[in-house]
């Protein structure tokens, strides 16, 4: 053969052998990468086929009161799952279920262990224990923490209720929660959430292709506990609480809130019409919500700082504070006799008194309540000072309770605000001072308001949880001022023409204020008093409104009385070597 031939086909047989060899190069390579490099990774996705990641819900931390008395606390609930398989699988599981128990269940596929019923009953736990896993559905039980309120409606509005987290709000809030989870969604149980909600841990089940667990336990060392989330103890005393629940009529709406005078510490919130809260953790109480929501009455309302009223004559006492510090009065000046109306310009103001007080000095006016004398006292005042000191008692602003964002700030209106709405008059005035027209306050903020006029201006912040915040001096009012309106709220309750003496309480020197205001369209007047106990150095004071409830003294005054009335009780329990005061420590002469 020619040479030239054999040294072509040797070429071609060399460049034949070479590319062979990088072909199972190549091919070498591939199978060292998939039996040595990602052996780990087919392991772990083989692992995962099989081996189930199961989340263990985490308690959520109690709330108490300031005693240790439980409002909120964990109960077992029992939660029927379908670990997922294939779609037709999960589907005639589903129905195997629903006729079983003979009610539709939704569900969706987004997870592996997919929550078919919750809070379920023993029944129900038997049948699928006992049947539907027997024949090979691969549903299981679970249990759950689930809240309990033991409480009921008593103390609804301030702890709230936990509700089922949407799934745009789950998205949100990917980290920490699943579609289903529930969260706080009003009071104490939204605000303190991340306090309250605990870390769930995980543990592990072992399945079969068909999703039937085979092993409940294939890990343990690889299982992590829950850590149950904080417990919140509260300012509130659950016994006054229950004093001022039981002194409101039952037939009536209104609110009662008593906060320490010293330091702002919510002592007592009640909101009527009110709510039992555990309607809305199970889910066999839909109907209930749904009329709850629905319900003219509005029990869902926290009245203490989202019902909005005007103050009626409690907040005459501002004109007061005011009067007394721009010295157009003092406890010997009158005004001409009070003869049960006042004329300013073409308009009337009447008098609750519609036969006249005569002449009276500011101490006999607050103790009647006397709308011509507070009358007089605005005209010299002013629109302009009345708003300062309106402002100053933090009237038109949120109190800043660890309850937002649900509080309302209500409306302090300045001249501004009426020439916009309808102009401006000076009858504007005559209704402002006398806690009418367009103004209007929160519960809360009355009980404020009420603290700063027993403790000599201090504006605490009420608060449920932790250290009392800062507070905010009043600052331009002398202690002589303090004391002489004090006097006055003292002799609204122990005057011989006091409208509060209903509010009296035996071994214990209060003093307070009635009012009676106007909100239409309702005909009837919403009644209101404000109290604050003891009277030298306050340690609790008390607002109360009550919607419909005609005249302060008659209807609102009681109920602050018997709130004091339980605080006392409870100090003396707490500290039984204090005696109890005298009725009044006042002498005739300051009467």
């Amino acid at each position: 053969m020619d040479p030239e031939i054999l040294e072509d086909w040797g070429r071609r047989l060399r460049g034949l052998l070479v590319a062979v060899g990088l072909l199972f190069a190549i091919l070498f390579l591939r199978l060292f990468h998939l039996q040595i490099t990602t052996a780990a990774d087919y392991a772990k996705e083989s692992e995962d086929n099989r081996i189930e990641h199961r989340r263990v819900k985490a308690p959520r931390g109690l709330i108490l009161d300031r005693d240790g008395e439980v409002l909120a606390r964990n109960r077992a609930s029992y939660s029927i799952s379908l670990i997922r398989s294939n779609k037709e699988d999960d589907a005639r599981s589903v129905a195997a279920l629903e006729e079983a128990i003979g009610e539709p269940v939704r569900y969706h596929r987004r997870n592996s262990n997919i929550r078919l019923k919750r809070d379920v009953d023993f029944e129900t736990v038997a049948i699928v224990e006992e049947k539907l896993r027997g024949d090979g559905y691969p549903l299981h039980v679970d249990i759950e923490p689930q809240r309990d309120y033991p409480h009921g409606d008593l103390a609804a509005h301030i702890v709230g209720y936990m509700g089922e987290l949407q799934e745009d709000e789950a998205a949100a809030a990917r980290v920490r929660y699943q579609p289903g989870d529930y969260v706080g969604k009003t009071g104490l149980e939204k605000v303190y959430e991340d306090r309250l909600r605990g870390i769930d841990g995980v543990r592990y089940v072992e399945t079969d292709a068909r999703g039937r667990i085979k092993n409940e336990r294939p890990f343990p060392d690889r299982e992590r506990a829950p850590l149950p989330g904080h417990d919140l103890r509260l300012t509130l005393d659950l016994d006054i609480q229950r004093a001022a629940a039981r002194a409101m009529p039952d037939s009536l709406a209104g609110s009662v809130v008593a906060l320490d005078a010293r330091t702002g510490a919510v002592l007592a919130m009640l909101s009527q019409p009110s709510f039992d809260p555990n309607v809305f953790v199970s889910y066999r109480e839909q109907d209930q919500r749904r009329q709850l929501i629905q319900d003219g009455h509005r029990p869902l309302l926290n009245r203490a700082i989202s019902g909005e009223y005007p103050p009626g004559s409690t907040l005459k006492l501002v004109a007061a504070v005011a009067a007394l510090e721009a010295g157009i009065t003092d406890t010997l000046s009158t005004f001409a006799a009070c003869a049960g109306s006042l004329q300013v310009g073409d308009v009337v103001f009447r008098c609750n008194n519609r036969s006249g007080h005569g002449e009276l000095n500011l101490l006999d006016a607050t103790a009647s309540s006397c709308n011509i004398y507070f009358n007089h006292l605005a005209l010299i005042l002013g629109m302009e000072t009345w708003y300062e000191y309106g402002q100053r008692f933090g009237f038109g602003i949120p109190t800043g309770v660890d309850l937002d964002p649900e509080e309302r700030a209500g409306t302090l209106p300045d001249r501004q605000y009426h020439i916009e709405r309808d102009g401006w008059v000076t009858g504007h005035l005559m209704n402002l001072v006398i806690g009418q027209g367009y103004m209007l306050v929160t519960p809360l903020q009355v009980a404020r308001y009420a603290a700063a006029l027993g403790n000599g201006g201090i504006l605490v912040t009420p608060h449920f949880y932790g250290n009392a915040p800062p507070t905010q001096k009043i600052e331009g009012v002398t202690p002589e001022t303090w004391h002489i309106v004090k006097l006055g709220m003292h002799r609204v309750v122990y005057g011989d023409n006091g409208t509060g003496k209903r509010a009296r309480v035996a071994g214990i020197d209060l003093a307070g204020k009635s009012g009676t205001a106007q909100k239409p369209p309702r005909l009837n007047d919403d009644a209101w008093f404000i109290a604050f106990a003891p009277f030298d150095d306050p340690e609790i004071a008390v607002a109360v409104v009550v919607e419909d409830g005609g005249g302060g003294g008659a209807t609102a005054a009681p109920i602050a009385g018997a709130v004091i009335e339980a605080y006392l009780a409870d100090r003396l329990r707490r500290n039984p070597e204090m005696a109890a005061t005298n009725d009044s420590t006042l002498s005739e002469s300051e009467l």
